[in-house]
């Protein structure tokens, strides 16, 4: 363990995240690259977007497998744009669960809380509304960005 599998003794890139850089902990040397902000960017389902962007670290060279200046950018010029879209794709879903949180929310006041003080004609046009918004996140909105979420829950308040 510790030991490198392959070209061993060869120059190399190994890109190591701040989370990363104190034990290796890689399943080898392929995986290495990146490693480090994948593991911090993930983070668990239902984790708050903007904690995401805190946890994206950057990129620490200690070795250049051979690769020269330029292609070296390159990749991580392409490694800082896929983080930067998964972070999006976070934001979107996250917007996307509380606009849905909210349609539901607003459905249960409706029904419960708030029934004794509105009249099914009253709360008719607002449960269409939420109807709607809900049948759009399942539909049309499935793939959404996340301004199209709240733009829907602008709509709504």
């Amino acid at each position: 363990e510790g030991e490198e599998e392959e070209g061993e003794g060869e120059e190399g890139v190994e890109a190591v995240g701040a989370d990363e850089a104190g034990g290796g902990g890689g399943e080898g040397e392929e995986d290495s690259f990146g490693a480090g902000q994948e593991a911090g960017a993930v983070g668990g389902k239902g984790a708050a977007a903007d904690a995401l962007s805190s946890r994206l670290a950057p990129l620490e060279i200690e070795r250049s497998f051979g690769l020269t200046e330029s292609a070296l950018a390159t990749l991580l010029d392409e490694e800082e744009a896929m983080a930067a879209t998964d972070a999006e794709i976070e934001r979107a879903l996250a917007a996307k669960n509380d606009l849905e949180a909210s349609v539901y929310a607003a459905r249960a006041d409706l029904s419960d809380a708030l029934a004794p003080f509105a009249s099914g004609a009253e709360r008719a046009p607002l449960e269409s509304a939420l109807c709607e918004t809900e049948e759009w996140i399942y539909d049309e909105g499935e793939d959404a960005p996340r301004e199209a979420y709240q733009a829907k829950a602008d709509a709504l308040s």
